[in-house]
């Protein structure tokens, strides 16, 4: 019977046992995988890539057993030549299907392992219920300190403030919010502040099965130590409901209180309020009232640290030379840990101060390091870190780093920003202009254009680029002229010269009335090719003490520069001589 000659002929072939061994074999190398992925930093995609080719490879056994399990029958035939490769053809389909596009994924992947390792929680924007409207920085003054203090807690994953201020107004369904920032858990609550009493509503949501965890009001005489009080019941009893025990650093830290004055608190709030502006008038303001909370309460570390963090972001484009405000910077957070050795946040502000104006590239990853080693969930720690080792051209590392801070603040504009810009910078365009691509998706962010459209002229796709870097210079009005350098280039590189000498005298125009990095007005200069004066305008920059050593030295429009002698002795005086080629 057909049936019997078929059994027949499987066993003398050996099918089953060479099908047998195979899987035997392959069920080995399945284990060795899953054992090596984390230690080995494996990726997702590789893991599936071997995992594919081992599945694969059974059919392939199959074939070979069928016409090679006889004994004696050594030569292969033509169907089994043509059986093979089309098996082959099948998995480099497959292959290209689930690679990651444009490898963008490897990002994403690595965040959700990040994610997976501690539970999550994102603290959602009060509701200011408070009779006067103009006391919502109260609300957002107690949102930001509860996610401090419970940021303390090394065993739980708290999302950053930035990613979660988008659903201060709109507040979609909880599984959605959660999915949307990978989180397990949402904490909500509302504030109300009036005359002498403080009252703070909040309730823990288990955002996987849509459920109240627990809730609670407090209402408490409006005293310093009374919100602090608040803050610290609050940190403890949500890692009680996650089933988190606290060392007892941790427990000390959520526990004491930053200020007992309370009208120094309250500036203290006001001028976070205003630092999370963001923008020129704001940084203004924020510096008064930090220096306010300091007049009323010298010792005050945090107040210190948010004069620091103001006083650094000036430089950042808004017009202030280094040299008048990162002095003072240095003195806020080098005063801030006199006070306060344990304060996370005082250690990332004098890292960044020994990054973008002392050049100390140890000293400020080791100030990075021991930020994160104090506060885990601070994400502008590894945020910064990443900058610190790109700048050095350690770029495997900047990404693992800045995974990290994505992983704390997967939402934030600034982060993703610089997640784009360290593929960029490492000439992975492709994965660079996904990055941006995505991000943009959610978020109109000007110097977010300014970046892809340098990415596009990188390529040669000059319309692309000028397109977009124009549309950022339009977004920002001259506010910030990281765009007008980035555009004057490509004007250069796209042969329109009469346009780029336009942008090159405007920022030399706007230099007599307000600082203006050197820096950006060499950019244009080596995009027309005028390489001596660019390098006149970098030695400048180096007099000056712009953050020109953690950004240009690895981006491709200095490119055509990095062989001259003189641009190299830039480099050794920076710092940075293992740069030169």
């Amino acid at each position: 019977m057909p049936d019997k000659s078929l059994l027949q002929r499987l066993k003398e072939r050996r099918l089953v046992q060479w099908a047998v061994a195979y899987l035997a074999g392959a069920w080995l190398v399945f284990q060795g995988i899953e054992v090596v992925a984390d230690p080995w930093n494996l990726s997702a995609g590789l893991q599936r890539t071997l995992h594919l080719l081992l599945i694969i490879g059974f059919f392939v056994t199959l074939v070979l057993a069928w016409y090679h399990g006889e004994k004696g029958r050594q030569r292969a035939s033509g169907p089994e030549l043509l059986m093979i490769a089309a098996l082959l053809a099948i998995a480099a389909i497959l292959l290209t299907i689930v690679r990651p596009k444009q490898e963008a994924a490897t990002i994403p992947e690595s965040v959700s392992a990040v994610a997976g390792a501690r539970p999550a929680v994102a603290i959602l924007p009060f509701e200011n219920i408070s009779p006067n409207p103009e006391d919502a920085y109260f609300a957002d003054g107690m949102h930001e300190q509860i996610t401090s203090q419970l940021s303390q807690v090394s065993a739980i994953r708290v999302i950053s403030r930035t990613s979660v201020m988008q659903y201060r107004e709109a507040r979609p369904p909880a599984r959605q919010i959660a999915g949307e920032l990978g989180v397990n858990y949402l904490l909500e609550g509302s504030a109300r502040k009036a005359e002498d009493r403080v009252r703070l509503t909040v309730q823990l949501i288990d955002a996987d099965r849509d459920e109240h965890v627990w809730a609670d009001e407090y209402d408490r005489d409006l005293t310093a130590a009374h919100l602090f009080e608040i803050q610290s019941e609050v940190a403890e009893r949500v890692a009680s409901a996650l089933e988190v025990e606290l060392t007892a650093s941790e427990r000390q830290r959520i526990e004491r209180h930053p200020t007992e004055n309370l009208a120094a608190y309250d500036l203290y709030l006001l001028g976070r309020y205003y630092w999370n502006q963001l923008d020129a008038e704001g940084l203004e303001r924020a510096v008064e009232y930090f220096e306010g909370a300091l007049d009323l309460d010298p010792d005050f570390a945090l107040a210190h640290t948010g004069l620091a963090d103001t006083y650094m972001m000036q430089t950042q484009g808004w017009g202030l030379a280094p040299r008048d405000v990162f002095p003072k910077a240095r003195e806020a957070a080098t005063q801030a840990l006199e006070l306060d050795p344990t304060l996370a946040e005082a250690h990332a502000s004098l890292g960044h101060v020994q990054l973008f104006y002392d050049w100390d590239w140890e000293g400020a990853e080791a100030a990075f390091r021991r930020a994160i080693e104090l506060n885990p969930n601070y994400a502008p720690a590894p945020h910064w870190l990443a900058m610190c080792l790109m700048a050095r051209a350690r770029y495997t590392e900047a990404i693992q780093a800045v995974q990290q801070a994505l992983a704390l603040d997967p939402q934030s504009p600034y982060v993703r920003m610089n997640v784009g810009y360290i593929l960029y910078v490492s000439r992975q365009y492709d994965r660079a202009l996904a990055e941006y691509s995505d991000a943009l998706a959610v978020h109109a962010n000007a110097l977010m254009h300014a970046l892809r459209g340098g990415v596009y002229v990188q390529q040669g796709l000059f319309d692309e680029g000028i397109s977009d870097i124009e549309l950022a210079a339009e977004m920002l009005e001259g506010r910030n002229l990281i765009p007008a350098a980035y555009l004057g280039f490509a004007y250069a590189r796209a042969g329109r010269r009469d346009d780029a000498e336009r942008v090159l005298w405007e920022l030399q125009e706007i230099s007599a009335e307000r600082f203006v990095n050197p820096d950006y007005i060499a950019i244009v200069l080596i995009g027309l090719g005028e390489n001596d004066q660019a390098i006149e305008w970098l030695r400048r920059a180096t007099e000056a003490r712009t953050d020109w050593p953690v950004f240009f030295p690895v981006d491709p429009v200095t490119d055509s520069i990095r062989s001259d002698p003189r641009y190299q002795e830039l480099l050794r005086r920076v710092g940075l001589a293992e740069l030169i080629e």
